[in-house]
């Protein structure tokens, strides 16, 4: 009876655009029979948040939905005419002529309620557990998807390589390639096919659009199978887009300024925004890195919002039931549901869906994970809390998908403050006070340690530069020597070969005794061979002491011992 005279309340409506609005909303639901459930379900939920007397057994988990039918919308729709032709009434009159006000009785109430529906829900958090560990580090996983590397064995004699020697061959080949990479951060088996994984935007690009894979590893042949589909995490939205833009438009803009844009997309909010956003996805690495550097694109001559996209955490659930909680491989229905109709599919391609959508967690007709399932929401809920909850805490970390340089961040014990110098203050009696300045002497020291810096520094830079002019032409001379020790060497032994070949038989032809003299042939071969031999030596000796460590730690008498061996070896020769 209480449900009934609340429907039977009577609602008036002054404005005409509100009954235009209502009777727009009620010819909706007239066209989706399947929204008035939701409708129903969202009046009980702000009925119930607006903690009314009459649903107060509700916020004890009484459920009052199977005990009364939902209203039609005839019965709604003559209701509300008749409620809009009813005048404004006021207060009624008691019989002494005065109003009855109840408001304090039904602000009490209305508190009193509401506490009780407070304490109900903190009592119903503490009750519940949280869920399990494994989808909360699943919620916060990289969503960078793996590569699959395939053996074709020709011969079952071929052994397969372990999963690490086979990562470590791959890294390996990149790096003879010069592809930069760092290591990968997940490695493992899928059925028969090895995995590979990255945890960097830039690794995950360059090996995406890299062509230099090997080819094999230990001699079996390997098939790469890379991702189809670019991540969430190279996805950009275009903020506050006017809305007098087609999208057609706004598409060709973005693809102009942003070469390897794509899936470009709108975004359909639940509620009426003033303004557009575009999701879109970028293929290129250095595209993407520039455009989250500016923050802003131009389109149709209005500089817009760049902002990433921020995507939610991850829901566990089977891709074989198609119930969240579980994975496929923790299901144990024994067999395959289409996605759609949930139909029992043994095989794919006997399998004929009938395109009726339907829920597998409340039996509603929409998809599974569809975000309008109160169930999925209910999840989403818990989830997000309790992730926020395990990241708070320090059980549980986020992935970063970028290699962020730690900025340089200022601290007060590292650069102390500075005095500061007086103003001049204007006084009450119009009497200005002289400007007072205090000479800090650590400001002073600190800048005459770095102009003496600078000053040295400079110094250096001309003084290397000096030393490489003098290294330079020291190099040059020393190449000049070799070559000119080394002519003077052929040209002693070409005129040995004349004297030996050519003089010698004529002169013992002519006058023999020409031969055997002071000044004779002899003595000039003999000479020539004696200076052949001493510029060798000489030679020799001077690039070994160049080579060597200069001697350090000589007393003055043994220098004067070395120089008088060496004026008394001079007199000798």
């Amino acid at each position: 009876e209480q449900r009934q005279q609340h429907y039977s309340q009577p609602t008036t409506y002054e404005d005409d655009n509100d009954i235009e609005q209502l009777e727009g909303l009620l010819r909706s639901l007239e066209q989706n029979p399947h929204m008035l459930r939701y409708f129903y379900q969202f009046i009980e939920f702000t009925r119930a948040r607006s903690a009314q007397p009459s649903i107060q057994q509700m916020c004890y988990g009484q459920s009052i939905q199977g005990q009364q039918p939902i209203p039609s919308i005839l019965n709604i729709r003559t209701n509300i005419q008749h409620n809009y032709l009813t005048p404004k009434r006021g207060r009624p009159l008691n019989d002494s002529g005065g109003s009855i006000s109840s408001a304090p009785k039904q602000h009490k109430a209305s508190k009193g309620i509401r506490m009780q529906m407070e304490d109900r829900a903190a009592i119903n958090q503490q009750q519940r557990k949280s869920l399990p560990f494994d989808q909360l580090k699943r919620a916060v996983s990289s969503n960078l998807p793996c590569f699959f590397i395939e053996f074709e064995q020709s011969s079952t004699s071929q052994r397969v390589p372990s999963a690490f020697e086979a990562r470590n061959i791959i890294e390996k080949h990149f790096k003879e390639q010069k592809l930069n990479i760092q290591h990968f951060s997940l490695v493992g088996w899928s059925s028969n096919r090895l995995k590979l994984g990255v945890n960097n935007k830039d690794d995950y690009m360059v090996l995406l659009t890299t062509s230099k894979w090997p080819t094999d590893v230990n001699n079996i042949p390997i098939k790469i199978t890379k991702p189809k589909y670019i991540p969430d995490c190279f996805a950009l939205v275009v903020r506050y887009v006017p809305r007098d833009l087609e999208p057609e438009l706004v598409k060709q803009e973005m693809q102009r300024t942003i070469a390897s844009a794509d899936n470009i997309k709108q975004i359909h909010y639940a509620y009426e925004w003033k303004s557009n956003d575009f999701r879109f996805t970028v293929t290129d690495i250095i595209e993407y890195n520039t455009a989250l550097e500016l923050g802003r694109i131009s389109i149709c001559n209005r500089w817009l919002t760049l902002t990433p996209f921020l995507t939610g955490y991850r829901m566990t659930f089977c891709t074989k039931c198609w119930k969240i909680g579980h994975v496929r491989e923790q299901c144990k229905a024994s067999l395959q549901l289409c996605r759609v109709c949930l139909d029992e599919t043994s095989k794919k391609e006997e399998h004929n869906c009938n395109k009726i959508q339907k829920c597998a967690q409340c039996g509603g007709e929409h998809h599974s994970l569809h975000g309008l399932c109160h169930v999925i929401q209910q999840y989403r809920s818990e989830l997000k809390e309790d992730v926020n909850k395990a990241l708070e805490s320090g059980k549980l970390h986020r992935n970063d998908y970028t290699n962020q340089q730690h900025v340089f961040s200022m601290k007060d014990q590292d650069f102390p403050p500075l005095g500061e110098s007086e103003k001049p203050r204007q006084a009450i009696w119009n009497h200005v006070q002289t400007e007072v300045r205090t000479e800090d002497s650590l400001c002073s020291k600190t800048l005459l340690i770095n102009e003496n810096l600078v000053a040295m520094h400079n110094s250096n830079i001309r003084i290397e530069e000096k030393l490489e002019k003098l290294d330079i032409k020291l190099n040059q001379t020393a190449l000049d020597t070799e070559l000119h020790q080394t002519t003077i060497i052929k040209l002693i032994e070409h005129v040995h070969l004349l004297i030996q070949h050519t003089i010698w038989p004529v002169t013992q032809q002519i006058n023999p005794a020409l031969l055997n003299c002071t000044s004779g042939l002899q003595s000039v071969y003999d000479k020539l061979t004696e200076l052949k031999t001493n510029v060798c030596k000489d030679y020799k000796i001077r690039r070994k002491r160049a080579e060597s460590p200069p001697m350090q730690n000589i007393s003055p008498s043994t220098a004067e011992e070395i120089n008088t061996d060496k004026i008394l070896n001079a007199k000798q020769s």
